[in-house]
């Protein structure tokens, strides 16, 4: 039932932070023609929903049965760090891992002066685009910061057999940092390891803009797609796809993404699906949603402990009913977050909030599919009628 991702084509990372929104998911799958990774979570989203990746698992594979999905789909362990989690995930049954390297940028490398000299003077073509390395400074730079990134990608590579035997998809994600990963970083963390053996699958950059949680896209659109267009040259040079993370809502970029990629790209949206739980929540129930809310102004600065966030939440207006909050961006990112309490075991809104959705199921799957079947529609992926029947 699950498998690696496919080396080629359109997958979409779904997730589900609940454990009931994967039937909104299965609707959606059903009709459109893309791999779907249902089971993705990470160690963060575990932790705080008080969840196993055995019970993620699970959660889906009732699902795929109570629908009659019969196709595969992918079981993605979501950025994971340490050794520790990488070998939980293996053995939980994952079937990609994404590789979390954030913590590992300017760290200190025994292999630093040797990516250098490997590299410096050096030009290269990938495609029709010049890339060099005749900068000493730049390159000295670049090595600084991502050189601890590329030993930690052979480390992995080399220590799990699972990965470097490719029983599951490896995804090296470089994405959770501020600075937008040019052409030069790109290809040189790319070539050095594509040279020590090492065969990704996909490969999340850091894209210029924003990828905030649950709104569109911040930035220029043009300048993303200069970008877009740079990275995809390289995905394509060593053979491997481009991840977009935070993907969901992203709406104004996501005709530029097929387009560019030509429909080849795993593109990640786990927290929207939460979302339009909050939204159930709002309309049937305003002032348990109203006690959400408050908590996530309470709970603000703690927020920036766990994610990078861009939104200020009393910027919003008091006088909003509950069901526009899910239209503000500033209170949408904020929501977003707020599974960090509302599902965990912790506080006292999980069983007043699952009380909500089960009563309200069909409501929210339905919710849920007409939410990614807009996603799936802007990025332009075919519906077919080769795939399932409802």
């Amino acid at each position: 039932m699950f498998t690696i991702l496919p080396k080629k084509g359109i997958s979409l990372g779904l997730g589900d932070r609940i454990g009931i929104a994967t039937t909104g998911h299965i609707k959606v799958a059903k009709k459109y023609n893309f791999f779907p990774v249902f089971a993705q979570q990470s160690i963060r989203e575990l932790n705080f929903t008080g969840r196993t990746f055995t019970d993620v698992r699970k959660d889906v594979l009732n699902a795929l049965i109570e629908e009659n999905y019969v196709g595969n789909s992918g079981f993605d362990g979501d950025h994971l760090k340490s050794d520790e989690e990488i070998q939980y995930a293996l053995d939980s049954g994952i079937t990609m891992l994404t590789l979390d390297c954030s913590e590992h940028m300017n760290k200190d490398s025994s292999i630093k002066d040797q990516i250098f000299e490997q590299f410096y003077n050096k030009s290269f073509f990938v495609n029709d685009m010049p890339i060099e390395y005749s900068d000493k400074n730049e390159l000295n730079e670049i090595v600084s910061i991502y050189a601890s990134v590329i030993e930690r990608v052979i480390d992995v590579w080399n220590k799990f057999p699972k990965v470097n035997k490719k029983e599951v998809s490896f995804e090296v994600s470089v994405d959770e940092t501020d600075v937008p990963t040019d052409e030069k970083t790109h290809f040189l963390i790319s070539k050095y390891i594509n040279d020590e053996g090492v065969k990704i699958d996909t490969l999340a950059p850091r894209f210029p803009g924003e990828f905030q949680k649950g709104i569109d896209y911040i930035g220029n659109v043009q300048e993303f797609k200069k970008s877009l267009i740079k990275q995809e040259k390289i995905a394509k040079y060593f053979g491997y796809r481009l991840s977009i993370h935070s993907g969901s809502d992203k709406f104004s970029i996501y005709p530029i993404i097929g387009e560019v990629t030509q429909g080849n790209y795993h593109l990640k949206t786990s927290g929207t699906s939460f979302l339009e739980a909050i939204k159930v929540v709002a309309q049937k129930d305003p002032e348990f949603f109203k006690k959400i809310w408050q908590t996530c102004l309470d709970k603000r600065e703690e927020m920036d402990k766990y994610y990078h966030l861009s939104c200020n939440p009393f910027s919003v207006p008091k006088d909003l009913s509950p069901t526009e909050y899910l239209k503000n961006p500033d209170a949408r990112q904020t929501l977003h977050v707020s599974y960090m309490f509302v599902l965990n075991p912790q506080y006292d809104f999980r069983e007043k909030f699952f009380e909500i959705l089960t009563k309200y199921q069909n409501e929210y799957h339905e919710n849920v599919a007409n939410h990614i079947e807009k996603h799936v529609k802007e990025l332009k992926i075919e519906e077919t009628i080769h795939k399932q029947k409802k």
